[in-house]
C-alpha cells in the first residue's frame, strides 16, 4: 500500500533491461549448458549407458575372475582334478593300468 506521501516513478528503460537481463540470464545460461557440445545433456545421456555398459563388464570379469581362481585351488589342493588334467592332458596312466583308445572308423567312401 503506498503511503500518500510516497510517489510512483516510472521504470527507466535502462532499469527494464537489467530487470529483464536479470529474468533471461539465467534461463540462457541453463539452455546453454544443457545443449553445450562437450558437457550437454546427451553427454551426460552417453556417459550414463557407458556407465551401465561397464558396470555389466565389470559383474562379467568378476564372475570370471572367481571361476579361475577356483580351478586354481582345484589345480593346486586337490589330488582328483591334478590326476584328471594328468590324464586328459599328458596321456599319464598309473602302474599297473591299460589304456585302450577307440577311434570313430573312418567314413566310407562309396
Amino acid at each position: 500500500m503506498l503511503r500518500p506521501t510516497q510517489t510512483v516513478r516510472p521504470e527507466t528503460g535502462a532499469a527494464r533491461r537489467i530487470r529483464l537481463l536479470l529474468i533471461f540470464f539465467p534461463f540462457l545460461v541453463t539452455g546453454y549448458l544443457l545443449s553445450a557440445e562437450e558437457n550437454g545433456l546427451s553427454k551426460l545421456w552417453e556417459q550414463s549407458e557407458r556407465i551401465e555398459v561397464l558396470r555389466g563388464e565389470i559383474s562379467r570379469l568378476e564372475r570370471e575372475n572367481a571361476s579361475l581362481a577356483e580351478e586354481v585351488r582345484l589345480l593346486t589342493d586337490d589330488p582328483k582334478t591334478i590326476e584328471r588334467i594328468a590324464r586328459e592332458r599328458y596321456g599319464m596312466v598309473k602302474e599297473n593300468e591299460s589304456v585302450y583308445m577307440v577311434y570313430p572308423s573312418p567314413p566310407v567312401s562309396r
